[in-house]
């Protein structure tokens, strides 16, 4: 196993160099979403929060009229996107922005102002703002701050679940939590000590080990369920074990890239 992450799932694996897609039974999926926007015009915020949650069902939409405020509620409350103005009181919205970055470093954050220019975009932009919309007439501007809202939280959400992913994936990898293996070109290329227990194998022999070659003959074998690039999915199946006796486990699976070759990576949990 000796060797560049290229060839090593494990490394990769450990060192956050590869790109997976996250089993889906893994996944806390919410579709709603929760927009802060701060704002020191009242009825632009009330503006703002009917067109919003009008175009989108999923959005939620709180108002607040100071930076302060703004802070106080993204503090206590969970939110995926700050709307702001610029020209507010005491705080504007780039020290607002400022604020915000201190806890918050990769919460989208949206400058929604009728005032400045190129210059405080750029402005913006270098201070760490995720999107920059110019407030104008007309309800088209709420389509535009809607779709800049989507954008951001789709890609902020991506980011996340990659991370808690990854995070996952090295607890079940370094305390053998459950039964861990990496499938590449039609063989084992990794499995961890508890997925060697389910099978009762020693590790070394399942090294470099077609799938099929453990299979179940009364149930459904491994060499359609560990497939480079099949669609993530959970399934329950009987294995067979090396002495012969079958168990039954719960698999989940998913498409993983280690360098620059394709495998699969399953979570195996035994009933």
């Amino acid at each position: 196993m000796a060797g560049s992450t290229d060839n090593n799932p494990v490394e990769a694996l450990t060192d956050g160099e590869f790109e997976l897609s996250v089993p889906d039974v893994l996944v806390d999926r919410d579709d709603g979403v929760q927009v802060l926007h701060v704002d020191d015009n009242p009825e632009y915020t009330e503006l703002t929060k009917t067109f919003l949650e009008r175009d989108r069902e999923q959005f939620t939409v709180v108002t607040e009229m100071s930076a302060v405020e703004g802070f106080r509620q993204l503090n206590e409350g969970s939110f995926d996107c700050v709307v702001a103005d610029y020209e507010m009181p005491n705080t504007d919205g780039l020290e607002f922005l400022e604020l915000v970055r201190e806890e918050y470093p990769d919460l989208p954050f949206i400058l929604f102002t009728g005032a400045g220019d190129e210059a405080l975009a750029s402005e913006a932009i270098a201070a760490g703002v995720t999107d920059y919309v110019r407030k104008y007439g007309g309800t088209e501007q709420y389509d535009v701050l809607a779709n800049r809202i989507d954008n951001a939280v789709e890609r902020y959400r991506t980011q996340q679940q990659f991370w808690d992913a990854l995070s996952l994936y090295q607890r079940l990898v370094e305390q053998d939590l459950t039964g861990v293996c990496v499938v590449q070109r039609g063989e084992f290329v990794y499995v961890n000590s508890h997925f060697a227990d389910i099978l009762g194998y020693d590790r070394e022999r399942l090294l470099d080990t077609a799938p099929s070659d453990i299979l179940c003959e009364s149930g459904e074998g491994f060499e359609d369920l560990f497939d480079e690039h099949s669609a993530s999915f959970s399934r329950e199946c009987e294995l067979q074990r090396a002495d012969g006796s079958t168990t039954t486990v719960e698999i989940y699976a998913g498409s993983v890239q280690c360098g620059s070759d394709p495998g699969c990576i399953g979570i195996v949990r035994d009933r």
